[in-house]
């Protein structure tokens, strides 16, 4: 039985041996290596870097598009005035002159009612969605859908 007890002494005492050497051996690799961390470390410092450059892009994309409106708006003023120049020096006499000036300046308005002489869009309501049903309740009603237990 001795001998029996002296191998099981021998492999509790490897075990606990070989557990120790673990433990260092894990804790020198997470000291050389920068710890467990150093990856997602890394990971966050490439996500950072990838959100500035979309930051950036996106302030490229508006400063692009702000300036590409910005030009939009003076060759419409541009044209504009081309098209007032040619009004004034074309036109046959001073009525169709009048006409086509009246005409140039209409399109820089909002569009209006001829009726009333007020712009169309302050005149709509928006719509109703909350009128009354003949049936039973609105769809936008409390009651609604609801089933009452009686």
């Amino acid at each position: 039985m001795e001998a029996s007890e002296n191998l099981w002494i021998a492999v509790a005492v490897a075990l606990a041996v070989g557990i120790v050497i673990g433990v260092v051996l894990a804790q020198v690799a997470k000291r050389v290596g920068g710890g467990p961390g150093s990856g997602s470390q890394s990971q966050l410092e490439s996500l950072q870097l990838r959100f500035e450059e979309y930051q950036q892009e996106v302030a490229n994309h508006f400063k692009t598009t702000a300036s590409l409106v910005a030009r939009l708006n003076r060759s419409h003023q541009d044209i504009q005035e081309h098209l007032t120049q040619g009004a004034v020096e074309l036109a046959p006499d001073d009525m169709t002159r009048q006409r086509l000036l009246a005409a140039l300046e209409q399109e820089d308005k909002p569009v209006r009612d001829h009726r009333r002489g007020e712009p169309v869009f302050d005149t709509l309501e928006p719509p109703r969605d909350y009128a009354l049903k003949e049936e039973g309740p609105g769809t936008l009603s409390e009651e609604f859908g609801l089933k009452r237990k009686h």
